[in-house]
């Protein structure tokens, strides 16, 4: 029985606190938290903000390191092995032809049809061609169109100097002996006559002649050596 008392009065009070009066509330009470929220949210949103962009102030780890410049780096590549060139002795001395060659050492050859130049026999001696000889018959001697000691020519004086086609021509029935050889003015022309003449045999009344032999010598190069 007492416990339903308790049980009624505490409802009773229920009933009065329900039934009393609501205090009157300020009326800017709902913006004040409205705008409480407003702020609340704006700074947790900058703080949030802030974690992310912001760069923290930190002590610097490890100095800082200067690179070193970049070095040049340079390929050398071998030449190849070439083996050099060895200089022409200074003692050499190139062969000089002093004296005439044999007659059966040649070639028999014919001259062009119509040149005249196939009276007798005709041979060719390769070791004369572009040999260069000298007039030394003191009155000179004549150049002949053919190898013919009967037809004349003009007359070159002592000195003259004439190349050598390497063509000599010999006549046994006449006795003639004859050389070609081409002149200053590059016509070709014979010299020669009797065989054993020191006036017309051309082995008689011309000499090798080496101008560059003749000219004035080069100085020698004197190498002294690096101590």
């Amino acid at each position: 029985m007492k416990k339903k008392i308790n049980i009624s009065i505490f409802l009773f009070a229920l009933v009065l606190v329900a039934c009393s009066p609501k205090p009157s509330q300020d009326p800017g009470f709902v913006f004040t938290v409205v705008a409480g929220t407003q702020t609340a949210a704006a700074y947790q949103t900058d703080v949030a903000r802030s974690l992310h962009t912001s760069t923290p102030t930190l002590a610097t780890l490890r100095p800082t390191l200067t690179p070193y410049p970049t070095g040049t780096t340079f390929v050398f590549v071998p030449k190849p092995s070439v083996t050099p060139t060895p200089l022409p002795s200074a003692t050499s001395t190139p062969f000089i032809r002093t004296e005439w060659p044999g007659w059966k050492t040649g070639d028999v050859v014919r001259m062009p049809s119509g040149t005249g130049g196939n009276i007798g026999t005709n041979k060719k001696f390769s070791d004369l061609t572009g040999l260069m000889v000298k007039v030394v018959r003191r009155n000179g001697v004549a150049l002949r169109s053919v190898p013919n000691k009967a037809i004349g020519g003009p007359m070159e004086e002592q000195g003259s100097a004439f190349t050598l086609t390497g063509v000599m021509n010999k006549n046994p029935e006449f006795g003639w002996l004859f050389a070609q050889v081409i002149a200053a003015d590059g016509n070709t022309y014979w010299v020669g006559g009797s065989e054993g003449d020191e006036a017309t045999d051309p082995t008689l009344s011309l000499t090798f002649y080496y101008p560059y032999l003749t000219a004035s010598p080069t100085p020698s190069l004197t190498l002294t050596p690096t101590p």
